[in-house]
């Protein structure tokens, strides 16, 4: 029977640290627009972090990380005591923010970030602030037979067509705060900030992706009604809803292309209402509940992945007087899409902290600054549904409309 993944928040962890996820984390010199623009330096040493449980708050390593940097503190203190008008040591700084920067990364690994799970992500530090699509899609080649007689072979090619150019933007939230906070701040404080921009990071980038997909309004063509068989049960309803998508889907054609899209494997994102329901159905073999034989082949439905996800972390909270809005899947609604196909993210710096120093006799640095820069492509992947694309029959999604239960 095929394994069906299912992603909330707990099971999402549980596959992270499975497959032994591990995290390059980076302090850059320079404000965020000097990042987004080019190419700044690395402070410090470059780190791989490893998540190694699924619950970092009171954790072993959790409690070692906030002694250190406990530790650390008082050293930059003592240093600064026998000058008051002078920082401390810029060794001691990057080992502090080093360790700060760490804690941040274990709370990222621990999000609900969905990224990974619907699109492609490429992470290059190097990225410039534009960027064109040859840089996203994959190289093609065909090999050829030769002589071996000195004749040319054939070469891999860029996709030299794909001219769309995705544009770099920071994704940014601060706390007012200075070298002095930094140094003798109550440490409870300092975690409290680095959950925040985790948080507020966490729904911005989820507001790139799922939000994309429940935000679109889809082509007919990319549409599946609940199925309304007369006496069906709620359950047979459900099945034939999610085949009749399965078909839908791989009926689709490639933008690119224009020939059938590629289904190495279909992911279904929904609402936690729903989950239970359409999980029961995905696995098939449904019985009329008396052991007699029906007539209806049920079986198991090619769903490799279910994603319930109803809203954003934030989704509701106050914010001075806004009220923040990050919307989930709506109750009675599904997507069905391949994922990971033509949907990319390109990120040139993840959630990092800004580094820039201010005035050493005001014990100030840059009021600080976490932020992420990215681009985010998904034309492709909505096709027909994509605004003013003109098409029908495109993409690489479909909007499902649930059966009711009576």
């Amino acid at each position: 029977m095929r394994h069906l993944n299912v992603f909330d928040q707990d099971g999402l962890k549980e596959y992270r640290l499975k497959n032994k996820m591990a995290t390059n984390v980076a302090i850059f010199s320079g404000k965020a627009e000097e990042n987004l623009k080019g190419k700044s330096e690395i402070i410090g040493k470059e780190l791989i972090v490893p998540m190694t449980n699924t619950v970092w708050e009171g954790s072993e390593g959790h409690a070692k990380l906030w002694g250190e940097i406990k530790e650390l503190q008082a050293k930059a203190a003592k240093e600064m005591a026998t000058n008051a008008a002078q920082a401390p040591s810029s060794a001691t700084l990057e080992e502090l923010l080093q360790k700060v920067m760490i804690d941040i990364t274990r709370r990222r690994q621990e999000s609900g970030d969905l990224t990974s799970l619907i699109a492609t992500e490429i992470v290059d530090f190097d990225f410039p602030e534009s960027i064109t699509l040859r840089e996203l899609y994959e190289y093609v080649g065909e090999m050829q037979e030769i002589s071996g007689a000195n004749d040319s072979v054939p070469l891999i090619e860029q996709a030299f067509g794909a001219t769309d150019t995705l544009v770099m933007k920071i994704l940014a939230i601060g706390w007012k705060d200075s070298l002095k906070n930094l140094l003798f701040n109550k440490l409870r404080d300092i975690e409290k900030a680095n959950k925040a921009a985790v948080n507020a990071y966490t729904d911005k980038r989820n507001a790139a992706t799922v939000g994309v997909i429940v935000g679109a309004t889809y082509h007919a063509t990319q549409k599946q009604a609940a199925d309304a068989t007369v006496g069906a049960t709620y359950d047979v309803l459900m099945y034939n809803t999610m085949r009749k998508a399965i078909k839908k889907i791989r009926g689709l054609k490639d933008p690119q292309t224009k020939t059938k899209i590629a289904v190495p494997s279909l992911t279904l994102l929904c609402n936690s209402a729903d989950r239970w329901d359409i999980e029961r159905v995905i696995n098939g073999q449904l019985g009329s509940g008396n052991g007699t034989i029906t007539g209806s082949n049920m079986q198991s439905l090619p769903i490799d992945t279910i994603i319930e996800y109803d809203h954003g972390i934030l989704d509701g909270k106050k914010w001075g007087k806004k009220t923040l809005a990050y919307p989930g899947v709506e109750q009675g609604k599904a997507y069905l899409f391949v994922p990971r196909e033509a949907f990319w993210v390109a990120t040139k710096r993840p959630l990092t902290m800004e580094t820039g120093r201010g005035t050493v006799l005001q014990l100030s640095t840059e009021e600080k600054a976490w932020y992420g820069v990215q681009a985010e492509h998904y034309k492709q992947f909505l096709g027909s549904s994509y605004p003013a694309a003109g098409t029908t029959g495109e993409g690489f999604i479909v909007e499902i409309s649930l059966p009711l239960e009576s």
